[in-house]
């Protein structure tokens, strides 16, 4: 139960990743590189969440 956690947190974290708003702070030529980083963390930790899953409910 505590990997679960930890995974929905990079999920989270990616979703935060993609929607911060970097130009109010002058970083907006590191926009493009935080989406794909927080599309990609959303991809692989939403991917071993969904993984996860179906082997719990594989092993029952």
């Amino acid at each position: 139960m505590d990997k679960f956690w930890t995974y929905l947190g990079g999920v989270i974290g990616g979703y935060t990743l993609v929607q911060a708003p970097l130009s109010s702070f002058g970083l907006g030529g590191l926009e493009p590189v935080l989406d794909i980083v927080g599309a990609l963390s959303m991809i692989v930790f939403g991917a071993v969440l969904i993984v996860n899953g179906v082997r719990a409910l594989i092993k029952k």
